[in-house]
């Protein structure tokens, strides 16, 4: 990494550069409560790939909102929100207890059965 940044703790890199939050289509697996274990499917036995991300929120909270939207940033960093109004949550879609779930699929196949990851 270039000394130049050195000034910026980790947490701005993995709160606003690392990884994007939110819902997306593909992707990458998550490195979050488990490592990022592939999943292979059961019927040809080929690595799984991610199709989906179902995210609970867009961005979080705090120090970590570099992914609001702009028009967005001002509710994003407010202190409080109408109940069921949070602008992290436009979808207001909620997985678990606020995780993402994310789907795979097969490569080789789309009649193979998929798989899924929350956390």
């Amino acid at each position: 990494m270039d000394s130049s940044y050195a000034d910026y703790p980790t947490e701005f890199y993995n709160g606003n550069l690392a990884d994007s939050p939110g819902w997306k289509v593909g992707g990458w697996p998550p490195w979050g409560r488990t490592d990022p274990n592939p999943r292979h499917c059961g019927v040809c036995d080929a690595q799984m790939v991610p199709l989906l991300t179902i995210a609970s929120f867009e961005w979080d909270g705090g120090e970590k909102c570099g992914w609001a939207p702009y028009e967005d940033r001002a509710a994003a960093y407010a202190d409080s929100h109408y109940a069921s109004q949070d602008p992290a949550q436009p979808t207001k879609v909620e997985v678990g207890s606020t995780d993402n779930m994310q789907l795979y699929v097969c490569p080789t196949s789309p009649e193979h059965p998929h798989t899924d990851l929350i956390q």
